[in-house]
């Protein structure tokens, strides 16, 4: 099993001892908002927002966004105009979620294509990483950016974006196991070190929820597991 797999059934056993607001819970509310033209009252128990809403209708949303997972083929067909090759933990990574991860390992019981068995894991203030094609749409945007800033390095492939500020993983010309996790702000194009790995990022942000670290009580704490993992920038986002 390669690190990145092994990282990802820790989050997914960690959730899996919580009654958790999964991906579908979090689509039905985005829905029932949107129907209900967002009310100024607003509801925020996800649980009772799906509740109204009809197994016919839970349906509809889930058909209306990307598949969970993609296999490799679903993947190659995305990003085939990055003309640079994604490290594999990326590949491993979407493999087992595309923009969220699983609750609970892998068995035969679970229906791998519904997003109730997918939690959205937030690393990043309230944002988790970008479903493969939306990585792929602002990868195409940074590529049209870099006629007007040659700054920008078309190796960048973005994962996720929080208040202008895109973290990146970088590739590679021939493909490698990890790579190098970056950040810039989306108007400036200055690369900041995060991460030596996306696979030791995400391995951090477990082991500080399992350990139920408080910032800032235990910064120091915390910085220690940073450091654990490789961190290199400051993440102050």
């Amino acid at each position: 099993m390669s690190p990145m797999n092994k990282v990802i059934d820790r989050i997914a056993a960690y959730y899996s001892n919580w009654n958790v607001i999964t991906m579908l819970d979090v689509m039905a509310f985005d829905y029932w908002q949107i129907s209900n033209n967002y009310p100024v009252q607003e509801i925020y128990d996800y649980k009772e927002c799906r509740n109204q809403l009809s197994s016919q209708t839970l349906r509809k949303i889930e058909s209306n966004h990307d598949s969970p997972r993609l296999d490799l083929k679903e993947i190659n067909a995305i990003v085939k105009d990055y003309p640079f090759q994604l490290p594999t933990e990326l590949l491993d990574l979407y493999q087992r979620g595309n923009g969220c991860l699983p609750i609970g390992l892998d068995d035969s019981s679970k229906n791998w294509n519904s997003f109730d068995n997918y939690i959205d894991f937030s690393f990043i203030g309230n944002s988790s990483f970008l479903p493969l094609s939306q990585a792929m749409d602002m990868y195409q945007s940074l590529a049209e950016d870099k006629k007007y800033c040659p700054s920008i390095d078309l190796r960048w492939f973005p994962i996720n974006c929080y208040e202008e500020r895109i973290l990146a993983i970088v590739g590679s010309e021939q493909q490698q196991e990890t790579g190098a996790v970056i950040s810039f702000y989306d108007v400036e194009y200055i690369p900041e070190a995060e991460w030596s790995s996306l696979t030791g990022m995400l391995s951090a942000f477990i082991e500080i929820r399992e350990r139920e670290l408080k910032h800032p009580e235990d910064e120091s704490e915390i910085d220690i597991v940073y450091q654990k993992y490789g961190r290199q920038g400051n993440l102050e986002w």
